[in-house]
Order: C-alpha cells, then structure tokens, then sequence
C-alpha cells in the first residue's frame, strides 16, 4: 500500500464512463430547445420586418412591397419608387417553409399604413404548422398555431 498516489485504470474509466454518459444526455434535452429557438427567432425577425416596412411606408408616404419567396427561402421588403433598392433581403432557414394561404406571397403596404390584401399565411417550420394573419385594415397582424 506504499505505492497509492494516484487512480487506478479501473477507476479513471468509470469516471469517465460516467461523465461520457452525463455530457450525452444533456445534447438529447437542448436538442427541442434548438428547435424552438429557431421558431421564436423567425417569428421575431418577421414581426419587426413587417412593422419596419409599415413605419417605413407611413413616414416616406409611398407604397413599400414585402415578396416573400419561399422557393429560395427569403424574403424581401422593397421600395416602388426606387426600384432595385431593398429596404431589407432576409434569407430563413430551409426548415422553415411558408405557403400561401388566403393572400398572396406578395403584398404592399400603402401609404396611410394599410395594406393592399388580408389574409392568412402558412409557416411550416419542422412538424409545427403556423397561421399568419394579417387584418384587414392598419396591416395588423398575429401567429397562431395550427
């Protein structure tokens, strides 16, 4: 017993074993999480793109286009007066589909704030389905879930 200053090989392993075993289960619980994150921040970036391009239309006094292009996975806001120049081009995840549903992929807001079409909007991102709707009137609009 003189000869104890340090782990046995017996001992190293079944630490290790158990820390291997702790790291792996953490990746399957934040796992979900990565998912979700991705929703809120999709959701997040659309909700102040849209209101940017109505604030936008409301103090330039033109008509301002979103075209969101779901075969390419972006979308953009563009201005009518000034033709090539985009207000903003945002690119999505290829997880996240967007369908039409009861308004076109592309629609203006007006001068005075309101929108040329209402309607809804699909978003698919993984196996959750989303509502877009935007109200008629003021181009207000909210996300359900399917």
């Amino acid at each position: 017993m003189n000869n104890s200053k340090g782990f046995t090989l017996v001992e190293m392993l079944v630490v290790l074993s158990a820390l291997f075993m702790l790291s792996s289960t953490t990746i399957f619980l934040f796992t979900p999480q990565d998912a979700n994150l991705e929703k809120n921040l999709f959701f997040a970036q659309l909700k102040s793109d849209l209101l940017y391009a109505q604030q936008y239309a409301i103090s330039h006094q033109e008509k301002i286009a979103v075209h969101i292009m779901p075969e390419d996975n972006f979308y953009y806001i563009r201005s009518n007066e000034y033709g090539d120049a985009y207000l903003i081009k945002r690119h999505y995840s290829p997880d996240i589909k967007i369908v039409k549903g009861s308004m076109s992929l592309y629609f203006q807001y007006m001068p005075d704030g309101n929108i040329d079409g209402f309607g809804s909007l699909y978003i698919k991102i993984r196996n959750r389905t989303y509502k877009l709707m935007i109200l008629i009137g003021k181009g207000r609009f909210y996300v359900t879930e399917e």
